[in-house]
């Protein structure tokens, strides 16, 4: 992550957050009217965690790997989600997914998932985070995948800063932990549940424990907000699978890791 990304996302999280998108009813806007202390986010420490793009590439970005829409989040659930807090998750698993699809230079789902991002984040009043220009650019000149992942990332950016400006400190939160989830989703899937699938992609997937031990701690002292509490519970669920893999990395245990990732994503796209 670069390190204006990172001024950005340590600024956030000094702050408290207002009510996130004006004439909003109370059911869909879940995530307003809650003031966190400071010391309820670590900031210091959720400063270290990746975007969902770069999450996406670290782990993903691998030359014996392949590209399955049929795994990613389907662009028709867009609809369902009805509150902020579900908007917020799925950003950040589009996000991760149509980074997926980049890496393989799928144009034209890049192109979908992007505008899908474009409609949920303005459905969460950013306005602008996604350019009609870059839009136009993959659907009109086809450009490769370096190019296309610096377009995901310079839209993220504009929606970290949106939300720098505005202060809304736990829809980043969401959109991290989303394109998180996502991101390890997509990995364990492609491992079949194996560490003998491919082992530069297990490898990548156990190297992960340190971006969950980052994000744990940064929630640590969360303990009177049920939308982030509910979130903390996953995180440490999987951070608790990490560490029995460290005590005993077998083919049951990584199975059941890649069991629960997909129990914990499945709950996030309903």
């Amino acid at each position: 992550m670069n390190k204006t990304l990172i001024l950005i996302i340590s600024g956030i999280f000094s702050l408290t957050l207002p009510n996130c998108k004006s004439g909003e009813d109370s059911e869909k806007d879940d995530l307003a009217g809650e003031t966190l202390e400071i010391t309820d986010i670590r900031e210091e420490i959720l400063i270290s965690m990746l975007a969902p793009s770069d999450m996406a590439v670290m782990l993903i970005d691998n030359p014996d790997l392949y590209f399955n829409k049929d795994i990613i989040n389907p662009t028709n659930n867009a609809v369902k989600y009805n509150t902020n807090s579900k908007i917020a998750l799925n950003i950040g698993i589009y996000t991760a997914d149509l980074s997926y699809a980049s890496l393989f230079e799928q144009e034209q789902v890049t192109y979908d998932y992007l505008d899908i991002v474009k409609g949920m984040t303005e459905e969460l009043g950013i306005t602008n985070s996604i350019e009609k220009r870059h839009l136009d650019m993959i659907k009109n000149t086809k450009p490769d995948k370096e190019e296309m992942i610096r377009i995901i990332n310079e839209s993220f950016m504009n929606t970290d800063a949106y939300l720098r400006e505005n202060n809304r400190q736990k829809v980043i939160t969401m959109i991290l932990i989303g394109g998180w989830v996502e991101a390890q989703y997509i990995a364990v899937t492609l491992s079949e549940g194996s560490m003998k699938k491919n082992a530069q992609l297990t490898e990548s997937i156990l190297a992960q424990k340190i971006s969950l031990e980052l994000m744990s701690k940064a929630l640590e002292n969360v303990t009177n907000d049920d939308v982030l509490l509910s979130l903390k519970n996953d995180i440490d669920r999987i951070y608790k699978a990490y560490l029995l893999m460290d005590t005993q990395l077998t083919d049951a245990n990584f199975k059941s890791f890649c069991d629960l990732i997909n129990e914990v994503r499945a709950n996030y796209i309903v």
